[in-house]
């Protein structure tokens, strides 16, 4: 009889291990139900005391299990259900005291606010990471003038004036005139001439 038994063991193994799948993939008992079950409700509900604990198998699918137990908060103990299908647990009844802590609606209430802050935050960091942007002068283009004696006198804003012959060409500029003032005169004076 044990020479059966052992036979019959090696067949299985062998059986399962000429299909490459592993016996761990295959076996899913009452007791992995209960597991995940016990899983399930330390997640959901901060539970850590089971008692009383069943599993069920139903046949009308493959690894279909209903869970029942019984678990103790503060003294008193409560009933719970769990149902099972293909290795995940699809349902849980559980008729005791929700976990300390906010209620459901206090946890969207946070998120909202939450979600909110993080929003006014983004914008305000954005708002700062923007370098403001730079007032443009609106500076009046140089003028061209043509004296009496043909001579020619651009004047620059902020008072710089620059004097040319009669012909276009530079004879002097008053001191106040940067670099930029007399590039911007001397292309006033070419526009000008082309014209």
């Amino acid at each position: 009889m044990i020479l059966t038994k052992l036979r019959n063991t090696t067949v299985a193994g062998l059986t399962i291990m000429s299909l490459g799948i592993p016996a761990a993939a295959l076996a899913y008992d009452e007791n992995d139900a209960i597991r995940d079950c016990n899983k399930r409700m330390r997640d959901e509900y901060k539970l850590s005391d089971f008692r009383d604990e069943s599993a069920e198998q139903i046949k009308d699918t493959s690894k279909h299990f209903i869970v029942t137990g019984r678990t103790k908060v503060d003294d008193d103990k409560y009933d719970y259900k769990c149902e099972i299908k293909d290795r995940h647990v699809t349902s849980v009844n559980y008729d005791g005291p929700e976990p300390e802590g906010m209620s459901t609606a206090g946890k969207i209430a946070v998120g909202a606010a939450t979600a909110a802050a993080v929003g006014a935050a983004a914008t305000a960091m954005s708002k700062d990471s923007e370098p403001e942007p730079e007032p443009v002068e609106t500076v009046a283009p140089p003028q061209v003038r043509t004296n009496a004696d043909g001579s020619m006198q651009v004047s620059v804003a902020g008072g710089c004036t620059v004097q040319y012959n009669d012909i276009g060409l530079k004879e002097s500029n008053a001191p106040s005139c940067t670099a930029e003032d007399l590039k911007s005169a001397e292309k006033a004076m070419t526009a000008y001439l082309n014209q």
